[in-house]
């Protein structure tokens, strides 16, 4: 059996008779067995090493913390101020795409073509060889149309695809996701053969400038360009496609181009060409400054075509698909070219945003 040692009332301190609430816990009375060396009217002298300059409570400590961290790693990325636009944002994004689709919930995969979509494509192929279908009216969207002949010469076998496509194919990438949930903005190609310089005349340069600056001030009014995440600008030079896309919150300049790598003669003549011109194009808008002269010029390794007509089919399938900091995005290679035909053609003459009813009744009809 254990016994509790019970202390004699002389054993206890004389704490225990001083009242908690409302006073000091520890008596005045000088006890000379204390190893203090000070009381209340006796103080403990001071140390001339340690002085104490202030006190902060737990939650001020946390914050404190927690910001001094995010200064080393904003300092660490070297990051811009926040009151310009959207220079405060870290670049580091992934510009190239993954060798294997890695996700099975990508939803740009459609999964293989159906025969319906099949036999549409034939029908609009077979039809945009004959008058007077072939000068037919089969795309609006938003006043912006496509002749039948223009489709179906743009996605036949070899066919190049025309700049009335891309500008029919950027109304329709608006309608489906508009740029206040995309954060991005499709303009016609006319914009990028204002920034190649593709103008006959100064009346002609004039005009191409007139119709840039107010396409500018269109697309602000659905979104303000500053607060997209990126522009893409589809282009033709030699008559050859790529893409030229301003990556604002990537902060780079990215040329997409299934064909020309950017150490090419290609590139090399065009690319400050068109960097400038849009610069100096977002000037004359007064647009917010967003310090383009900083960016970076990026070009992604992106797989090649074979031949001189699927470069417009690669365009295509980019300004649907590409996302510079998506590490999961499938690559789109030539042996998908031939599929995306049938697709692109059959999806743009049959979109719900396509008010032209009657050239889908006329393929319909022919395909059945």
């Amino acid at each position: 059996m254990r016994t509790l040692k019970v202390l004699h009332k002389s054993t206890r301190t004389r704490y225990s008779t001083t009242a908690i609430l409302g006073k000091r816990i520890f008596s005045d009375e000088f006890d000379e067995n204390d190893e203090q060396e000070g009381t209340k009217h006796q103080p403990i002298p001071v140390s001339p090493d340690v002085q104490v300059l202030g006190e902060r409570s737990f939650n001020g400590s946390c914050s404190s913390m927690v910001n001094t961290a995010d200064n080393l790693y904003n300092t660490k990325l070297s990051l811009g101020t926040s009151s310009s636009g959207k220079e405060n944002l870290p670049p580091k994004r992934i510009t190239h795409p993954s060798k294997w689709l890695s996700s099975p919930y990508d939803h740009n995969e459609r999964g293989p073509l159906q025969p319906h979509e099949i036999e549409l494509h034939r029908g609009i192929v077979a039809l945009s060889k004959v008058e007077p279908h072939r000068s037919k009216v089969v795309v609006l969207i938003d006043k912006t149309s496509l002749f039948l002949g223009q489709l179906g010469d743009s996605f036949g076998v070899s066919g190049h695809v025309e700049a009335y496509v891309f500008n029919v194919f950027c109304r329709m990438l608006f309608r489906e996701n508009h740029p206040r949930r995309s954060k991005t903005h499709y303009f016609f190609t006319t914009l990028g053969d204002y920034f190649l310089e593709n103008w006959k005349s100064e009346e002609g340069r004039r005009e191409m400038k007139r119709k840039t600056l107010r396409s500018f001030n269109g697309a602000g009014k659905a979104l303000p360009l500053h607060e997209s995440d990126r522009i893409f600008f589809p282009s033709v030079h030699d008559e050859h496609w790529f893409l030229f896309v301003v990556d604002i919150i990537a902060r780079k300049f990215v040329f997409l181009d299934s064909y020309y790598e950017g150490n090419t003669p290609f590139h090399i003549g065009i690319r400050d060409l068109m960097i400038n011109n849009f610069i100096k194009t977002w000037e004359d808008s007064n647009l917010r400054g967003m310090s383009f002269r900083k960016f970076g010029v990026e070009y992604p390794n992106m797989p090649k075509q074979i031949g001189s007509d699927a470069c417009g089919i690669f365009a295509l399938n980019w300004m649907q698909t590409w996302a510079s900091r998506n590490p999961m995005q499938r690559q789109f290679t030539m042996n998908d070219v031939a599929n995306a035909r049938v697709r692109f053609a059959v999806d743009i003459l049959f979109s719900i945003h396509n008010t032209e009813d009657q050239g889908k009744i006329l393929v319909q009809n022919f395909a059945w």
